[in-house]
């Protein structure tokens, strides 16, 4: 279970990095202590919209290099 499919074994600062940038997703989408503001941005685009489309690009960042870095399949 500590062995990635490349050979090299996953740090312990790995899997606590990989928690922290959970926890850090779960707090900014439960944005409760955000205050609602009335703010357009390029124009047309509300804060709300914004802010939900920036997490979402954190969001998959994050997927893509849990994916990648924290969650391989182990050898047969």
């Amino acid at each position: 279970m500590g062995r990635a499919t490349d050979g090299l074994p996953r740090s312990g600062g790995t899997t606590l990095l990989a928690w922290v940038g959970f926890l850090l997703l779960l707090v900014l989408h439960l944005d409760s202590w955000r205050a609602q503001r009335d703010v357009i941005y390029f124009g047309w685009m509300p804060e709300e919209l914004a802010y939900r489309l920036a997490w979402m690009v954190l969001a998959w960042a994050y997927l893509l290099w849990f994916c990648s870095r924290v969650w391989r399949d182990e050898p047969a």
